[in-house]
């Protein structure tokens, strides 16, 4: 479908590409950054999302020497309303006019999903990378919403515990709370511009799904025997993850944000995780940014999602 420079060429990814296909986004992170952000087992999760076809959704991109070069991915990450890609090059390839081509592989195939639908095609690009902003730009590309990404450092940045507010318990997660997480999360983020219920069960369901799953580092607050908060936390290799907080809008005002967030960064500190990370949309999360900033951790990165009208 896309005329590659001789000695080039494409392909649908296999599991044993993960490693490979990390070390070009990790190449890009530290390119943008300073150092990388992802991992091989990050990119088997996305492989894992519903109306993701690992055959038909995604490429990898060879070099003259048969060395992955390059991976460029497409996904229906909301239903009948956006499609979201990427793609990514080795720096030590860019000027060659790689990333177009993948583009136009990712613009053809964005169309075969939507099929006439009125959806947009969404991707992103990391403040840093002035090249792949002009690209999506010049194809038709608007800035819609940034994502930051946000972390601290337990060794050197270290989080005290604070007291918990009166009448909240804090404790992990057990699998009787399952149904009341996914109320609260829905209670927490309705009002978001890009809510949608389908889109929240997905997610969660994602979260309980995840190879890295485990309820003893999930926080839950808990008033009058309700669950009225949480936070999703994950141990990865070199990293921990915590989502953002969510906290039924009827208890908010009383500390259980802060609450919530210092004991998942208690629960990674005892498991001697001491690098966390948070993403959220800084249009959107103002107050999720100041809870955040007032815990300690900085912004680490910052990305713009380009989007545009399929057809």
């Amino acid at each position: 479908m896309v005329e590659l420079p001789t000695g080039y060429a494409l392909r649908s990814p296999a599991a044993r590409d993960a490693g490979a296909i990390a070390d070009v986004v990790q190449a890009l992170d530290v390119a943008d950054f300073g150092e990388p952000d992802f991992t091989a087992q990050d990119l088997l999760d996305d492989w894992m999302r519903p109306r993701f076809a690992l055959a038909s959704d995604a490429w990898v991109l060879n070099g003259p020497t048969g060395r992955i070069i390059g991976y460029a991915y497409v996904w229906e990450a909301q239903l009948d309303r956006e499609i979201e890609a990427d793609a990514f090059v080795l720096p030590e390839y860019s000027g060659r006019g790689l990333g177009s081509q993948l583009l136009d592989l990712i613009e053809l195939r964005a169309g075969e999903i939507g099929d006439g639908r009125s959806m947009t095609l969404g991707m992103f690009a990391s403040t840093a990378n002035d090249d792949k902003r002009d690209l999506l730009e010049r194809r038709g590309f608007v800035h819609v919403r940034s994502v930051l990404r946000m972390r601290i450092d337990l060794s050197r940045d270290p989080v005290d515990d604070v007291a918990t507010p009166t009448g909240i318990e804090i404790r992990s997660f057990v699998p009787a709370d399952e149904v009341a997480v996914r109320d609260v999360w829905r209670d927490a983020f309705a009002s978001h511009g890009r809510y949608s219920e389908r889109g929240m069960d997905e997610w969660l369901q994602s979260r309980f799904d995840h190879p890295a799953f485990d309820p003893t580092l999930w926080r839950v607050a808990i008033a009058d025997g309700d669950v009225v908060g949480a936070v999703l936390v994950f141990d990865v290799g070199p990293t921990g993850y915590t989502s953002t907080v969510g906290i039924r809008a009827d208890v908010r005002g009383r500390g259980i944000g802060p609450a919530l967030l210092r004991a998942a960064f208690g629960a990674l500190r005892d498991r001697g995780q001491m690098r966390v990370l948070v993403s959220l949309d800084a249009d959107k999360e103002s107050g999720l940014l100041a809870l955040y900033e007032a815990a300690g951790m900085r912004v680490h990165e910052r990305h713009g999602f380009f989007a545009k009208p399929l057809g």
